[in-house]
């Protein structure tokens, strides 16, 4: 079961997505998608209430994205599933941010401590 609310505000439109992006429901989230889309207005995509996602559903949210369209996302299973998915953390979390990654600190080896 998937829930589709759309949310228009005249400055952001935003679907909403609720359940299982799966199965039939990949092709009706398609159609809303594509029937809501907004000129002039951005597009966010609220993926914070999905419980399960399949193939078909990862190919939506990846064309959904490169159409332009902002990603919020919660949770450690999500923010995996998308950044794998589009390769990079270009979407929003649940504040509305877009999050950056801290960038992974290197020990020294013994050999370089060892050469000053």
């Amino acid at each position: 079961m998937l829930r589709i609310t759309i949310h228009e505000d005249g400055k952001v439109c935003r679907l909403e997505l609720a359940g299982k992006l799966e199965g039939p429901w990949v092709s009706e989230a398609e159609k809303v998608w594509r029937a809501s889309l907004c000129a002039g207005q951005e597009i966010e995509v609220d993926l914070r209430q999905l419980t399960a996602v399949d193939g078909a559903g990862r190919e939506l949210l990846a064309a959904i994205h490169l159409a332009g369209a902002h990603l919020l996302v919660e949770g450690v299973w999500m923010t995996a599933l998308i950044e794998d998915l589009i390769g990079s953390r270009v979407f929003k979390d649940i504040n509305g941010q877009v999050p950056r990654r801290s960038s992974p600190t290197r020990s020294k080896s013994k050999d370089q401590e060892n050469s000053k």
